[in-house]
């Protein structure tokens, strides 16, 4: 590699061979390092990091090279050549006239080593089953025999790998003038979880096969007088998935069949299942934006944008179950006047998305006092949804039967129109802040389509002396929307009372359109006498939603009349962190950090749900889902979520020699998370079945390390390094997770992300520059 490295490095110099002088310089870092990692308990080894390898043997860590000539430049970097996580790096030209950079990365996204799945990727979008799966006995007894099929499963892996490469040109035609224009092309291969599922009652999940391609080009060009500045740059993204569709084999079925009531929640009809994968799409961005110099000290900004998101993928069938034809009678009876699998009668080929996207900005900005400075900004984004929208009389659920309904696909779309005024005056010498208030309006295709925030913050500086400043801030908001839109919540005509009912709670609100009232304050303090250093911060931010305007019953008095969701949300942090000088030669580093998360969580009985002679759900109905959807107060539970961590980290040092320099640290990160039952109602906790809080989580990573070195020469230093790795973790999510629970036909990757380990890593290494 560094002979390859040099033979690159020569061939560019020889380019400039007629210049009479150059200084180059070459730098390169290498270590041998050996990782020995234990887990707990014999199980699978566990990777500790999501992001990189961490692997034995040498280790060429970083490598640069670097020459200047009077009238040239050439830079070179490349870091963990080799590797899985390795990045180059290429530079050059001439400041002022033409620079040009080439790079490429590659980084690793690692979600388990273990997971196992019976499906193969077979190509042609497609997951199989191999074996005892398509045998029909295995079938027809598919709750007995699948935990023993189950058992064989092949371990595949699940994580991708992002490659990317660039190239960029910059020009300075003029003095004022600079064009810069570059293109990039970015990979992403491998496997990630899929959800996916046949019948309501029985989740797969997949490990599917993930294949983008995104290619970004980009121009910008920017013309800067005194007096104005202009500025216009234009972004293209194409994206193509080479995997539009998915599908997979029913491990319960191998050939069609038109669902019973019973088949439509065991989901044993369709021998296959499909879906649409993220489509081929392509978006064209432009953008002109300026500023011109006024009197009394001001200035005048804008911003203008447009983008157009197009997207044209082929239209996936109705369903991929040949079983929903016209020649059966049961699906004939449902309202299916067609073949729904035949790809003949889909609505369009493809599906033509468009949206089109308009941004704006205008900024005055003004120092009428030279104590005094003021902004007035309104900014806008505008996102119009030009989407074909296509007719249906219908649909397939979940590949099982069809739903006879007339229904045109919906448009989504979005508005957002902010101004804000900001004032920055100084009191004293010692005192100054600032003032912001703002006004935002939304609307949205959403069940509360209008909204408005009003938002009032203010802060203080204060520096007392040259080692001691202050920092203080507080914001106050509230988001007010204009009234439920319940016209599209869907409903339910009872055959019994008919009587009409929703099958989705209104209540149940989104936290991103609820009313929401925001109080957040912040505060920093730093004192840095001499070589010292300390600095504190503590935040906190409290919000509480409201139901708001609108009546989420529709008029119905079964209806609970309350929000269900998230409300109360409230975050705390603080932080500490120094740097000591002491005696010796000796430096002492610490920090701490501290954050709390606390939601409230209000909800409805979501099982065992139903006994009409109480009233529980609507009179003269099955019990069932009804009271699910009605949210009876006596079902109704609330539960407070909190999320913990601590940060530490204490180091030491240490120069007993001019040459000689050594480091000894110790770092914690603990996390820690509950749900607690604050309340539930008497039939959402019986004493047969009691409503019960979830077992505390707690997460632990402790870290040891040592590390020297010693500048032998003025070109060679010589470096040496141990580390201690313990990871502790109690988390009944992540841990003990089957490939199937017992009580269904569910089939999971089995994926148990969390395992306790302890590793010692011992590295030699050297530095040398040339």
């Amino acid at each position: 590699m560094i002979k390859r490295l040099k033979l690159l490095l020569a061939a560019v110099m020889s380019v400039h061979a007629a210049q009479a002088w150059a200084e180059v310089s070459q730098e390169i870092d290498m270590k041998v390092q050996n990782r020995n990692q234990k887990t707990f308990l014999g199980a699978p080894s566990a990777n500790p990091t999501e992001y990189g390898e961490i692997p034995n043997g040498l280790i060429l860590e970083r490598y640069s090279v670097e020459f200047d000539t009077t009238n040239y430049m050439f830079e070179f970097n490349a870091t963990n050549v080799g590797l899985n996580n390795q990045n180059l790096n290429m530079e050059g030209g001439k400041a002022g006239k033409m620079t040009w950079e080439i790079g490429y990365d590659k980084m690793p996204h690692l979600f388990s080593n273990e997971a196992r799945s019976p499906f193969r990727y077979a190509g042609n979008d497609t997951m199989k089953l191999d074996g005892a799966w398509r045998n029909a006995s295995m079938q027809s007894s598919f709750n007995t025999n699948v935990s023993s099929a189950l058992s064989g499963a092949p371990y595949v892996p699940l994580g991708f790998d992002i490659e990317s490469a660039n190239v960029d040109l910059r020009f300075h035609p003029g003095k004022d003038f600079m064009v810069e224009f570059g293109s990039l092309r970015r990979t992403r291969r491998g496997t990630k979880a899929q959800e996916a599922s046949f019948g309501f009652s029985n989740a797969i999940e997949l490990a599917a096969p993930v294949d983008w391609e995104t290619h970004e080009a980009y121009l910008d060009m920017q013309l800067a007088k005194k007096e104005y500045q202009l500025a216009f740059n234009y972004r293209l993204s194409d994206f193509n998935n080479n995997i539009p569709n998915l599908f997979w084999d029913n491990p319960k079925r191998n050939s069609d069949n038109y669902a019973s009531s019973n088949q439509y929640s065991a989901g044993d009809s369709s021998a296959k299942g499909a879906l649409a994968n993220a489509p081929d799409n392509r978006a064209h961005a432009f953008k002109l934006e300026g500023g011109a110099a006024l009197p009394m000290n001001g200035r005048f900004s804008f911003e203008g944008g447009y983008q157009r998101w197009t997207a044209n993928s082929q239209m996936l069938p109705y369903t991929i179950n040949t079983g929903m034809n016209t020649g059966n009678a049961v699906a004939a009876a449902a309202g299916l006047t067609f073949n729904a699998f035949d790809p003949a009668n889909r609505p369009s080929e493809t599906v033509d998305g468009r949206i089109d996207v308009y941004t704006y900005l205008f900024k005055l900005t003004s120092r009428p006092l030279s104590w005094l400075k003021s902004s007035l900004t309104h900014d806008a984004y505008i996102m119009e949804n030009k989407s074909t929208q296509y007719d249906v009389p219908g649909w397939a659920v979940f590949d099982q039967v069809w739903h006879s309904e007339n229904a045109r696909t919906p448009r989504e779309q979005f508005r957002e129109d902010k101004t804000a005024l900001k004032l920055d005056y100084e009191i004293t010498s010692w005192l100054s802040g600032d003032l912001d208030l703002s006004h935002k309006y939304e609307k949205k295709t959403r069940e509360i389509p209008k909204s408005k925030e009003d938002t009032i913050s203010a802060g203080f500086l204060i520096r007392p002396s040259k080692d001691l400043f202050m920092n203080m801030s507080y914001l106050m908001s509230g988001r007010r929307g204009n009234g439920m839109d319940i016209s599209e919540y869907p409903t339910v005509l009872s055959t019994v009372t008919n009587r009409t009912y929703f099958t989705e709670h209104p209540g149940l609100r989104r936290i991103d359109v609820a009313d929401r009232n925001r109080n957040t304050a912040r505060m920093q303090v730093q004192w840095a006498p001499g070589e010292v250093n300390v600095s504190f911060s503590a935040r906190l931010t409290e919000d509480k939603y409201r139901l708001g305007k609108g009546d989420p019953t529709g008029g119905d008095p079964f209806v609970y009349p309350g929000l269900f969701g998230i409300t109360s949300d409230i975050t705390k942090s603080v932080g500490l962190d120094f740097s000591l000088p002491v005696i010796g030669n000796t430096v002492v580093n610490g920090y701490y950090s501290y954050d709390v998360g606390t939601r409230y969580l209000k909800s409805s009985q979501t099982s065992g749900a139903g006994n009409s002679a109480t009233g529980y759900s609507l009179p003269g109905e099955n019990p069932g889902s009804t009271s699910i959807m009605l949210g009876d107060p006596r079902s109704v539970w609330e539960n407070r979520m909190r999320d913990q961590s601590h940060i530490a980290g204490l180091s030491m040092t240490w120069l007993p020699l001019a040459k000689l320099k050594t480091m000894l640290g110790y770092d914690i990160t603990s996390t820690i998370q509950n749900l607690d039952t604050m309340y539930a109602g008497r039939l959402a906790s019986t004493a047969t079945d009691p409503y019960n809080s979830f077992p505390t989580s707690k997460r632990m990573l402790q870290t040891l390390r040592a590390a020297g070195e010693y500048k032998m020469t003025a070109s060679l230093t010589l470096a040496a390094n141990y580390a201690y790795e313990k990871f502790d973790a109690t988390d009944f999510a992540y841990s003990n997770v089957a490939l199937r629970d017992a009580s269904n036909a569910s089939i999971f990757l089995g994926v148990n992300p969390i395992r306790n380990y302890y590793a010692h890593t011992v590295g030699t290494g050297m530095k040398y520059r040339f």
